[in-house]
């Protein structure tokens, strides 16, 4: 009798690992799609903006031709909604005066926070000028973007100051 309960236990073990090895590559696939964002352009709700700053006309100019054809390739593909794009314009040179403040309290500085370097604590932070583009009036709204240390995925949408955007980074190529 105890060698039948031995044989059940190692029906149950085995038949449990097959389940688990079946299983196992599925799980992998579903993480590895969700961490690199490949099943969905979610919606991240964490502000990118760590400060505004007043771009160039040029700056702007460009910005908007390029989420212009950005948006003519890829609005069949993403509808009406959200209404703004988000491109980067330029990297923003820095550190500058009262940056370090905002970084602390910023929702997407963590990553550039945990590799900080104690004797050159900038050595590794890289600024980039984001604007924000009306899809419906063909403009950036205003003159003023916003600096962001981190940003979302390519095609993700993402708040930016006050406005919920699809990130598109500089909108030259299709990243997604």
């Amino acid at each position: 009798m105890a060698a039948g309960a031995n044989h059940l236990v190692v029906f149950a073990f085995v038949l449990l690992l097959t389940e688990v090895v079946v299983v196992k590559p599925t799980i992998l696939i579903c993480l590895c799609l969700t961490i690199l964002g490949c099943t969905s352009n979610g919606v991240d709700y964490r502000n990118f903006a760590v400060d505004t700053y007043f771009p160039t006309p040029n700056e702007i100019q460009l910005a908007e031709a390029r989420a212009r054809n950005y948006w003519d390739r890829n609005s069949a593909r993403f509808g009406p909604e959200p209404r703004y794009l988000a491109v980067e314009t330029s990297k923003v040179f820095g550190p500058y005066p009262g940056l370090y403040p905002k970084l602390i309290n910023s929702e997407t500085t963590a990553t550039f926070l945990a590799r900080v370097d104690e004797s050159n604590p900038y050595s590794e932070l890289q600024l980039k000028g984001v604007v924000i583009f009306d899809t419906k009036t063909g403009h950036v709204v205003g003159n003023q973007g916003y600096i962001s240390v981190g940003t979302p995925n390519p095609g993700g949408v993402a708040r930016f100051g006050d406005y919920m955007a699809r990130y598109i980074g500089t909108g030259r190529l299709s990243h997604f």
